[in-house]
Parts: structure tokens; C-alpha cells; sequence
């Protein structure tokens, strides 16, 4: 794979991996409502540790969330971010359709529900959660894992496009 896709599948993926921790440690219930209610000087922190995910942060700080709006300001963020800007237009929906960044984002998915229970006991930082990710990942297991659902991930492309052709 080409070191611009890597670098884009590392970029963009991160942005996901981002968006569930906020979600992890700081979601709360309000009535029927769920709600990330981060202070201002909460933010200016992620701002300095973040950089440009505390945008992310904030896009999704005092609102009433669901998955439509969690996703919609994800492809905002990744939208003013990267296309057009770091990468050429159009080269960030080729990464959200890669079979491997799918892949990478199930993993992560993956690893943070069979650590749950560790991950609740005290709020760790984004940092410690991507050490603690890449750590995992180098497991045996995890290899076996992403290797299934990269092909899954690829078949299922590979399947999509085809039908698309038909």
C-alpha cells in the first residue's frame, strides 16, 4: 500500500477512533437525551494535546447527539480537514470506502468493547487509548482478526463494485 494511503487510513480512522473515545468517557444522559458537555477549559486541553480533533470536540460538545449527528460531524471535520486540503478532492471517500480502513476501524471497535471493563476504571487519555490499541494490535489474536475482516471488508467491496457493473 502507498505511503499517502497509510498515512491517510492513519489520519482519517483517527478521527473515528476519536469520536468513540469523546463518546466513551464523556457522553451523558439528559432526560431522553444524550449530550458531551465538556467544559471550556476541557477544551482548550484537548485543543493543545489534539490539535485539530478538539474541533471535532467542541462540533459535538453541548448537542443533542445520535449516530446521524455523530457521523455528519465526522464527515464535516474529515471533509474540512483533509479534502481538498491535505489530500486532492476526492481522495477522502476512496479512504472511507478502503477495505482496510474499514477493517481498522472495526478492530478498534473491536478492542475497545473486550476492554471495556479496563477502560472504565479511570478516564485515560486519547494518547494512552492509541498506545494501548497499537499494543493489542500487535497480538497474535488482533493480526487474525484484521486479516479476517480485511477480507470481508475486501470480498464485500469487490462484491459491491461487481454488482454495480452487472
Amino acid at each position: 500500500m502507498q505511503d499517502k494511503t497509510l498515512e491517510a487510513l492513519k489520519e482519517i480512522s483517527e478521527v473515528f477512533k476519536f469520536e468513540l473515545w469523546l463518546r466513551f468517557y464523556f457522553i451523558e444522559q439528559q432526560d431522553d437525551k444524550l449530550r458531551i458537555n465538556l467544559d471550556p477549559q476541557v477544551l482548550e486541553k484537548m485543543g493543545n494535546e489534539y490539535d485539530h480533533l478538539a474541533e471535532l470536540a467542541s462540533a459535538l460538545n453541548n448537542i443533542d447527539l445520535n449516530p446521524v449527528v455523530c457521523q455528519q460531524a465526522i464527515v464535516k471535520h474529515i471533509t474540512t480537514q483533509f479534502d481538498g486540503k491535505k489530500y486532492e478532492m476526492g481522495y477522502v471517500p476512496k479512504i472511507l470506502d478502503h477495505a482496510a480502513f474499514k477493517a481498522e476501524l472495526e478492530l478498534f471497535n473491536t478492542w475497545a468493547h473486550l476492554h471495556e471493563e479496563q477502560l472504565e476504571k479511570t478516564i485515560l487519555s486519547f494518547d494512552k487509548w492509541k498506545e494501548l490499541y497499537d499494543e493489542w494490535k500487535r497480538s497474535e489474536n488482533a493480526q487474525k482478526m484484521e486479516m479476517s475482516l480485511s477480507m470481508q471488508n475486501a470480498q464485500q467491496s469487490t462484491g459491491a463494485s461487481s454488482s454495480k457493473t452487472n
